[in-house]
Formats: structure tokens, C-alpha cells, sequence
């Protein structure tokens, strides 16, 4: 039994060491979970210096994915997954097999027979969807088409790894027990099916009315305790089917989100998920060992090569295949180039069923590390990408292909019109008013469905990325009379910007940011009024808050002017 005390020094170090290194990330403008990946580095086992001992952070590791999971879950929403759930279906399904392929073709070309390449195309075909749930969360992208359809596919890609667990090893010992292997694959799934048809009973009966019960006494410590007991119950419940504790977390969290409860569960949950999620990584980190890696370099850098390109060119090939926008398919492509928790899963099991040699599990498991760190960085140049490739003609007709061509008059339309970048929510309601007052919106969106939508209303739209030249210059910006940039994204909304004011140089543009410090930027690239969401949020509320205070309008009025002239300088 392991000392208390050499327990609690293990995980002092370990947060110590995370808080270092998630500082460090920070000063430089990096995501912190790479701060944590190299922490874990630095405190690991095969490395000189102060190191923590793997086995005491091995079981907190396990509950902190397993909240990150949970909440993950819980600020997951059906509707999304209904939206994208042919993309993640088949979209999922032909990445799942082309990775797949393409393991067996290189664990065969690395001499480890084609069981050991099918072994390594299943782990290399499953993605982190701890990571990239992180990433996305931290830049604001979870809402995203990209997102949603990149959270699709790993929904999928997790839910594989079910089959996977029950195949493989029966294939291992199909030619020793023949019809006993088949028969141990129905088992296996049996359970799984048992366990998702309790657990969706569970959630429509006894979890809201348990839940209900508990919030009534108005304890929130009785409310966080049942909480985190659902959380472990169901990830317990799920490792007994086959499923694994992180994704059954992942379905409890599923579970709470079509309660009532669901803010409230995620508001209560946030903290523990962040600190206990910080051991995992870090516990993570500590698994890389460099020597093998030296002696294993030509493995382990084919491996790396085939996850970075070979897995983000199929999976962008099964997103776009599908019919989605070019731009999505490249930033879901480079955000499932990596392979994470479930692939160590799948990895340890093979290896203590002996099914695969030691070598393939490590070298599994170290290029599941080496992409996890290079994850954030990988996505990051996603955009700038394709950029690049959308200023080569051909290419760009390609990647922003249109379902229903546009086709552009040669002359200016009688009546001018307004173009709106973007069909979020702040493009719909500004659409919306540009109805009501009876003047012409021109809408740009590569999202299909809002297409079809504006399409059912008879507004004029046109499919594609709003930051290409090609898609903007069929909107004929000469003759627009306003454009209004309404994209979520400050790197796309300058592009646009900086392409509308080539193509129009006189063309009034509104333009709206998420962040202060980027209304700077899109006054540099053209922009003649610059709209700070938060900002705008912000002086309304300071208006109601001050009338109710007895303040006069007019002094309230001048006092906000005062503000946001001081906000919008320069």
C-alpha cells in the first residue's frame, strides 16, 4: 500500500510542476496544455532532476480525464451532433478505414506483419478528443461548423473504439478457437449495447427526478457530490462493458446535458475538471521516454509522419468528400491529426493481452505524445493554410465549390444592396433587419444548412468562404451600397476586410470583433466602424443599471459616449 505521505508529495510536485509549466505557456502566448505536456517531461521518470512517481498520479490521472470527459459531455448539445451527424457518420466511418488501412500498410512496410499493422491503423484512427476539445475550448471555437463537425467525428471515433476492443482480440485467437472467438465478439458488444440501453433509461427516468430531488434542498455540496458520483458511477459501469471510464464519463456528461440541471452541472464541475485535468496531462507528459524513441527514431518518425499527414489528408478528404467547405475540411483534417488517451487504451490492452509486442505499444504510445504536444500548433496553422492554397486560382475554385453556382450580373443591380459576412447570430439578426427595412441583404456562408434556410426565404446567398477573393468578387462589391464583416473569427474577419477594400476601395465596411485588442487591426485592414460585441453587451447594461439608479438619461447618455469614444480612438 502506497504511504500517504509520498502520495500527497507526488501530487504537490505534479501540480507544482503544472502550475510552472502552464505559467511559462502562458508568458508565451502558448496553449497551457503544451505547459503541461512539458512539465510532465520534466518531472518524468526518464529524465534527470526532481521526478514523481507515475503509479501515484496514475489513479488521479484517471479521474481527472475522467471529468474532462464529463464535462465535455455535458457542454456537448444533441442538436449539434443531430446537425452533423451524417458528416460524423460516414465522414467518421471513411476516416476510421482509411486510417485504418494505412496502419496495415505501414505496420506491414515496418515488419510487424499485417495483425500488427491492423492493430496500429485502429489506434492511429482514434483522435484525442480530451485535446482537441481543449484546444477548441480555448480559442472559442466549440460553436464553430468546424467544430462541431470535428466533434461529431470524435464522438465516433470513441464510440469505435468499442468494436475495436471486442474485435481484435478475437481475431487474435480466430484460428486457435474459431467459433468461441465470434462467440466472445457478441458477448463483448452484448455488454456494450446493455450498458448504453441502462444508461439511456437511467437518463430519461431516474437521473433528472434524483437530481431534482437534491437541488430542492439547496445544498450545492449534496448537488456536487451527486454529480461527481454520476460522473464515476458511469465511468465505472462503462470499463465493466468495454467501454472505458473516459468514455462513459463522456456519456454521463451526454446524459446531464438534456437535464434541466446542465449549466449549473458544468458551472459546479469547471473547477475540478480544470485541476484534475492538469494532473492528466502532466501525468501524460511523464510517459515519454527519449531513449526509446532514439533507439526506435525510424518507427516512431513514420508513425508521427503517417498521424500529420496521411490521418489529417484523409480525414479532410472524408469531410469534404462529403460536401462540406473546403476551409472546414482542412481545419477539421489538422485538427484529428494526432492520436491521444483512447489509442493508450487501446494500446495497453494489446500489449497485456499480449496480442501485440512491447515495441508496437511503445512506439504507440510515444507518437501519441510527440502529436499531442505538436497538436495545438498543427491547428494553429490550419488557417494560414489554407490561405495560402486559396490564393492558387484553381485551388480555390476547388475548395470553395458552391452547391448552387451564383451567378453574377454583368451589370449593377437597379436596387444597391447590403452584403453580410457571416450567418451566425449576429448576421441573422442583422439580416433580419435589413428585411424588415425592406433593403436587399446579399448573405455569405459556407455552412449548408444556413444556406438552405436563407435560400427558403428568398435571400439572395452566396456558399463559400467570405475571406476568398473568388467568392467576394462574384458579390460585385463595386456596386454594394454597405458590407457588414459579421464572422466569428478575428483572423478571417481582417482577410475579408483587407480583400473587400482591394476589390472596393470606397465600399463603407462594419465589422464586428470578440476582443478589444483587435479593433486596431481591423481599422488597419479598412474597416470604417469597428463593433466590440462585449463592449456593446456592456454599455447597454451600464444604461438599465444607471436608469434604475435614478441617473438621467442624458447624463447616462454622455457618460457613455465619453466610454466609447475612448474604446473606438485611434
Amino acid at each position: 500500500m502506497m504511504n500517504p505521505d509520498h502520495f500527497l508529495v507526488n501530487i504537490g510536485i505534479a501540480l507544482l510542476a503544472a502550475l510552472v509549466g502552464g505559467a511559462i505557456a502562458r508568458m508565451l502566448r502558448l496553449p497551457v496544455l503544451i505547459g503541461y505536456l512539458v512539465a510532465g517531461i520534466a518531472i518524468g521518470p526518464y529524465t534527470p532532476g526532481i521526478f514523481a512517481s507515475p503509479e501515484a498520479l496514475q489513479l488521479v490521472a484517471h479521474a481527472g480525464v475522467a471529468l474532462l470527459m464529463f464535462a465535455v459531455g455535458v457542454h456537448f448539445s444533441l442538436e449539434e451532433l443531430r446537425a452533423v451527424r451524417r458528416v460524423a457518420l460516414l465522414g467518421g466511418g471513411l476516416q476510421i478505414l482509411g486510417t485504418t488501412l494505412l496502419g496495415v500498410l505501414l505496420g506491414v512496410a515496418l515488419g510487424w506483419g499485417v495483425y500488427g499493422g491492423l492493430f496500429l491503423g485502429c489506434a492511429l484512427s482514434l483522435s484525442s478528443t480530451a485535446v482537441m476539445m481543449k484546444v477548441l475550448e480555448e480559442r472559442g471555437e466549440l460553436g464553430t461548423t468546424h467544430g462541431s463537425v470535428m466533434l461529431g467525428i470524435l464522438v465516433i471515433q470513441d464510440f469505435s473504439l468499442v468494436a475495436m476492443i471486442a474485435i481484435l482480440p478475437a481475431l487474435a485467437s480466430l484460428s486457435t478457437q474459431g467459433i468461441g472467438a465470434l462467440a466472445g465478439i457478441g458477448y463483448a458488444l452484448l455488454r456494450a449495447v446493455l450498458f448504453i440501453g441502462i444508461t439511456v433509461l437511467l437518463a430519461t427516468r431516474a437521473v433528472p427526478a434524483l437530481m431534482h430531488r437534491v437541488a430542492k434542498s439547496g445544498s450545492q455540496e449534496l448537488f456536487l457530490l451527486l454529480v461527481v458520483c454520476i460522473c464515476l458511477l458511469t465511468a465505472k459501469a462503462a470499463a465493466w462493458a468495454g467501454l472505458g471510464l473516459e468514455l462513459g464519463a463522456f456519456i454521463a456528461g451526454i446524459v446531464i446535458s438534456e437535464t434541466d440541471f446542465a449549466h449549473e452541472v458544468f458551472s459546479q464541475i469547471r473547477p475540478l475538471r480544470d485541476l484534475f485535468a492538469s494532473l492528466f496531462f502532466v501525468s501524460i507528459g511523464m510517459l515519454l521516454n527519449p531513449q526509446f524513441i532514439l533507439h526506435h527514431a525510424l518507427a516512431v518518425g513514420a508513425v508521427v509522419l503517417a498521424i500529420l499527414l496521411g490521418k489529417s489528408v484523409i480525414s479532410a478528404l472524408a469531410v469534404y468528400a462529403l460536401g462540406w467547405h473546403g476551409r472546414t475540411a482542412i481545419l477539421v483534417g489538422a485538427g484529428l491529426a494526432q492520436i491521444g488517451e483512447f489509442s493508450f487504451v487501446l494500446a495497453t490492452v494489446g500489449s497485456s493481452l499480449k496480442l501485440i509486442p512491447a515495441e508496437i505499444a511503445n512506439v504507440i504510445l510515444s507518437a501519441a505524445l510527440i502529436t499531442l504536444l505538436l497538436a495545438p500548433f498543427l491547428y494553429q496553422g490550419a488557417v494560414p493554410l489554407y490561405t495560402r492554397l486559396n490564393r492558387v486560382p484553381s485551388l480555390s475554385h476547388k475548395l470553395n465549390r458552391q452547391t448552387e453556382a451564383m451567378e453574377a450580373p454583368t451589370a449593377c443591380p437597379v436596387e444597391p444592396h447590403v452584403l453580410v459576412l457571416g450567418y451566425g447570430r449576429v448576421g441573422r439578426y442583422v439580416t433580419e433587419a435589413l428585411l424588415a427595412n425592406n433593403l436587399a441583404p446579399l448573405v455569405v456562408e459556407y455552412d449548408a444548412g444556413a444556406i438552405k434556410t436563407l435560400k427558403a426565404a428568398d435571400v439572395q446567398t452566396a456558399y463559400g468562404d467570405a475571406s476568398s477573393e473568388v467568392v467576394l468578387a462574384q458579390t460585385q462589391p463595386t456596386c454594394l451600397q454597405l458590407a457588414i464583416v459579421a464572422l466569428p473569427e478575428a483572423a478571417v474577419t481582417e482577410m475579408a476586410i483587407r480583400t473587400l477594400k482591394r476589390l472596393a476601395p470606397d465600399l463603407p465596411i462594419v465589422a464586428r470583433v470578440h476582443r478589444g485588442i483587435d479593433i486596431p487591426c481591423m481599422r488597419q485592414a479598412g474597416a470604417d466602424a469597428v463593433i466590440h460585441a462585449e463592449f456593446e453587451a456592456g454599455t447597454e447594461m451600464i444604461r438599465q443599471s444607471l436608469d434604475r439608479l435614478g441617473i438621467s438619461n442624458e447624463e447616462t447618455t454622455r457618460y457613455i459616449e465619453t466610454v466609447r469614444q475612448h474604446r473606438y480612438r485611434g
